[in-house]
């Protein structure tokens, strides 16, 4: 007779174990999410604004977010250079993602709608690009009109303006270790006059300087309380006082004006690389921009264009060319030079 296989015991958990071992993978596995990891030197609500709308495209998506100024963005990523945690950064100056760039620590991608980009805002010594631009700021004077009536002085129409000696110690502007737009400034002014002309120009301005801030947007809300009547910054702050009914006036200088631009880029090595692209998509998507442009008048795509209520005209048209490269090369030497000159004159931290 034959009888019945009984199974052992210990097969028998064996068996069940496994069955059951199995299902809990499979179960975990269709449980785990996919995961992003972006790195942001954007102001937190442009960037809460923009991982709103494409976590609405992507709601199966786990992101994860690390905001920071652009400098410790920067050192962190050059500290895990080796083993990358970042698999974007999404929104950082495009002289610090040349940076990263140069030390083989990007991924070369053309996002979906590259063609329609314009060309100062992407690497255009790449194809594929390691980096895209979303976004810029520019140069610019703000003017108190009634601080000026007051001690008789016009505004000025240009950068050669604010050497005139009636504007002896009315001037304030960001000291460029500790802000971007001061950087950007004097980038401007390298271009305009040339590096010499540069250092000439900003001798001779000094003598006109009061102080040097330590933040880019303080010197036009410094003109715009009466602490200054002029400040060298970009043009946000001293629209939005304008729009506050402040009487100061936002000037974009004759010569053309310097630009700071941000940008997207994929991290080489990044360990979610499909998702990272989907992002890159996204941030120079037509959406995306209409997004940036509530945040900033000038953006990278073509045809994106939001009316700001006494936004100064013709800011575009006078950005000068900004070559990325040079000042990635040049910066550490044009700071500490800038410090050795003139930071007796630096605000109190």
């Amino acid at each position: 007779m034959v009888k019945p296989l009984v199974p052992h015991p210990f097969r028998a958990l064996c068996a069940t174990l496994m069955v059951s071992g199995a299902a809990l993978l499979g179960t975990a596995q269709t449980a785990e999410a996919e995961e992003l990891t972006v790195y942001s030197a954007m102001a937190k609500g442009h960037f809460a604004e923009l991982m709103e709308a494409f976590q609405a495209l992507e709601p199966d998506l786990q992101i994860n977010q690390l905001i920071d100024s652009n400098g410790p963005i920067m050192a962190r990523l050059l500290a895990e250079q080796e083993n990358p945690r970042a698999d974007i950064i999404f929104g950082a100056s495009v002289p610090g993602l040349v940076m990263l760039e140069e030390r083989g620590m990007l991924e070369q991608y053309a996002p979906a709608g590259l063609d329609q980009i314009k060309d100062r805002f992407r690497d255009n010594r790449s194809d594929p690009p390691h980096w895209v631009g979303t976004d810029a700021w520019a140069s610019a004077i703000c003017f108190n009109e009634a601080e000026g009536e007051r001690l008789g002085v016009e505004a000025p129409t240009s950068w050669e303006d604010l050497l005139r000696p009636e504007y002896v110690g009315m001037i304030t502007m960001p000291n460029p270790n500790s802000s971007a737009t001061g950087l950007l400034a004097i980038v401007g002014w390298a271009e305009i006059f040339g590096e010499e002309g540069a250092w000439e120009y900003m001798d001779a301005l000094h003598e006109n300087v009061t102080q040097y801030v330590h933040s880019g947007s303080k010197p036009c809300r410094m003109a715009a309380s009466g602490e200054a009547v002029i400040g060298i910054s970009y043009p946000a702050p001293g629209v939005k006082a304008i729009n506050d009914g402040v009487p100061i006036s936002v000037i974009i200088p004759a010569e053309g004006v310097g630009s700071e631009v941000e940008g997207v880029a994929i991290i080489a090595g990044a360990r979610n690389p499909d998702a990272a692209r989907r992002l890159a998509d996204f941030a120079t998507s037509f959406e995306a921009h209409q997004i940036h442009n509530s945040y900033y008048a000038l953006v990278g795509r073509e045809g994106v264009t939001n009316e700001v209520p006494n936004y100064p005209a013709g800011e575009e048209e006078a950005l000068v060319d900004v070559d990325f490269y040079w000042v990635a090369e040049n910066r550490d030497r044009i700071l500490e030079e800038w410090q050795e000159r003139y930071g007796r004159k630096d605000e109190p931290r």
